[in-house]
């Protein structure tokens, strides 16, 4: 359990359940409670006062979080796409990490589902801008993406405007407007190259990169 006085090799039982339900689900399914794992590594990790490691096999906090823009998008389109094992089988969930310089409008889009926000694409892409901005200032906590959402899309549809984060400083809000212009500028780039290239019958992929 969990590699706990492990000297000779032999796998730890999270590591062998893995295995054992990519080669045969409905086998592991059927003759083992999986859900289980979870609550058996947590007492034993109680018992010898270790951290259940981040990156452990199946029950880690790392092990079905997903947080950069494209792989985001794919886990939100199929999840099989980057996850070949179903985080459920285990009671487990999949979480994905949208208050990061990393994030996609996807995942935004996800989360403003969630909040029961309703905003187009474009809108969404914009609200992402911001986020990322933050991101680019300090370390941001799901709240403050939370935030920006609710009270861009308040703003969107209010005369009053009322700032996207009331806890920004000065010295924060003059960095976040910085940091926004600059990724603003990076999407702007994007777009003209593409634009550049469809006009060019130039693929994309075929693209020479500087």
């Amino acid at each position: 359990m969990l590699g706990i006085g492990e000297r000779n090799g032999i796998t730890p039982l999270g590591g062998l359940m893995a295995r054992m339900i990519v080669a045969d689900r409905e086998y592991v399914t059927g003759k083992y409670k999986l859900h289980k794992l979870k609550a058996i590594e947590d007492l034993v990790a109680d018992a010898v006062e270790i951290n259940i490691p981040f990156n452990n096999y199946i029950t880690g906090f790392c092990a079905f979080t997903h947080k950069a823009g494209i792989h985001a998008k794919a886990i939100l389109n199929n999840p099989s796409t980057y996850e070949i094992i179903n985080p459920a089988d285990f009671g487990m969930s999949r979480y994905v990490h949208f208050a990061s310089r990393l994030t996609g409008w996807n995942a935004i889009k996800s989360r403003a589902e969630q909040l029961g926000v309703e905003m187009t694409d474009e809108q969404l892409k914009m609200v992402t801008i911001k986020i990322k901005a933050l991101a680019d200032v300090r370390q941001i906590a799901i709240d403050d993406a939370d935030s920006i959402i609710r009270s861009f899309h308040w703003n969107l549809h209010n005369k009053e405007e009322k700032p996207l984060l009331p806890s920004m400083n000065a010295e924060e809000l003059k960095k976040f407007k910085a940091a926004e212009a600059e990724i603003a500028g990076e999407k702007e780039k994007r777009e003209l190259d593409a634009t550049v290239d469809e006009q060019a019958d130039v693929p994309i992929s075929k693209k020479q990169k500087v």
